[in-house]
């Protein structure tokens, strides 16, 4: 049976448990001892597989002169998809604000979150070039950029082009095909961790409450959500491929790693099903899969920067009890795109640091009010990777479709 359609089942068994035991704290602290492990599972195969597959897949461009072309196209659609995402939040909320439910009451005050900008910056550019490449290896357990940088260094130089180094490029690919079948497993059964998952997210909801008292807010997060995914992403993808490629075709074979996101928040848990569904759903080779989703973890977070936009400005609706004007407007999500490219940094809140960092940047002081994101996390970080993920599904498919090396996959191969 196809992902799809697993995943989908085993979201409204959770639902349906979450309704009947969502009381008990016993079930509540199963859900998310499990939702951890799962977590933690995710990022035990992507780290692998992200070292093996990018290092191989550089080299393998480099060997076929596609570098150039992957490069300009992930930078392209990296570029474009934010901005567009972000504008069209901002839209959305100028045609149809809303609120959110804050007091500046709420949370902790926001000088204790004063020191995040200068530690984020220095964590980025320590992390660029690690001193010891294989203690990286071992220790990086939430920061894929590290993983990055040194799999590209062994990927330009694993170009097979002398003799003497095609057995290095030869086990680099085969170790790559080796965790490939572990992502394709665990994309297979990755039902049973939606189960979890989904039932850990929907007990949340409940009990925190929140939810309930933010009606109009939801509804706008909804409503953009849905208008990027049938509307903004399809248009965007079907003018750079000149629609030569069915976009929609892309939205139902990418709904599993949608669904895994969704209910994770997590990038590392959805991330193995990503790449797994590229190649055998979309069609990508298996060198383009390896390389551009795992980029777009860090350089491809539209859908984060476009929640975090809805969430600013929302938080200034309800505290100034007027609309901003269009010029905060835009400034908040021209900062939120800009923001959204470290926030790779803060695994599982995402939206949150892109809010955090938004709101010191342009210098506006909520007094602690955005702190009451925080209760609505299970859903924002959610929205906020499951686009997240359908960038990376385009992207990929964008870039395959421009070198030319995109084939056609049939429903009954499709995982």
């Amino acid at each position: 049976m196809k992902t799809w359609i697993t995943y989908l089942a085993a979201t409204a068994f959770g639902l349906a448990a979450t309704l009947l035991f969502g009381d008990s704290g016993l079930y509540q602290q199963i859900m998310y001892t499990a939702t951890a492990l799962f977590i933690q599972l995710g990022g035990f195969i992507l780290i692998p597989i992200v070292f093996f597959g990018f290092s191989s897949g550089i080299a393998s461009l480099r060997k076929d002169s596609l570098g150039r072309t992957f490069s300009w196209t992930t930078i392209l659609w990296s570029i474009l998809s934010t901005l567009v995402l972000v504008m069209g939040a901002a839209l959305v909320f100028r045609f149809f604000p809303a609120n959110f439910p804050a007091s500046s009451s709420a949370g902790s005050q926001a000088s204790i979150i004063g020191a995040v900008g200068a530690q984020s910056l220095s964590t980025l550019f320590s992390s660029m070039l690690p001193v010891n490449p294989f203690y990286t290896l071992a220790s990086s357990e939430s920061f894929l950029l590290p993983i990055i940088v040194i799999a590209l260094i062994f990927g330009f130089f694993l170009k097979p082009n002398v003799e003497v180094i095609r057995p290095a490029y030869v086990t680099m690919n085969s170790l790559s095909e080796t965790m490939f079948r572990m992502a394709n497993a665990y994309s297979r059964f990755g039902h049973f961790l939606i189960f979890f998952t989904s039932s850990y997210w929907f007990s949340r909801l409940q009990n925190e409450g929140t939810v309930f008292v933010a009606g109009r807010f939801l509804l706008m997060l909804i409503a953009s959500t849905l208008l990027v995914l049938v509307a903004i992403l399809p248009l965007l993808f079907g003018l750079l491929t000149r629609f030569k490629v069915n976009p929609y075709a892309i939205l139902y074979r990418m709904l599993a790693p949608a669904i895994a996101a969704l209910f994770s928040g997590s990038i590392f848990f959805s991330s193995p099903i990503t790449i797994s569904h590229t190649r055998h759903n979309l069609g990508c080779q298996k060198r383009v899969s390896a390389t551009a989703v795992p980029l777009y973890t860090l350089v491809g977070r539209g859908g984060s920067a476009m929640i975090a936009t809805l969430s600013i400005t929302s938080l200034l609706y309800a505290a100034l009890g007027s609309m901003p004007s269009n010029k905060v407007i835009l400034l908040v999500a021209l900062a939120s795109a800009m923001f959204s490219y470290a926030s790779a940094l803060y695994l599982g809140f995402e939206v949150f640091f892109i809010t955090i960092i938004a709101l010191q940047f342009l210098k506006i002081d909520l007094y602690g009010a955005e702190m009451t994101l925080i209760a609505l996390m299970p859903i924002l970080n959610g929205f906020g990777t499951l686009v997240d993920s359908y960038v990376a599904a385009f992207g990929s498919a964008y870039t395959c479709q421009i070198m030319g090396v995109k084939h056609d996959s049939s429903y009954r191969d499709m995982l």
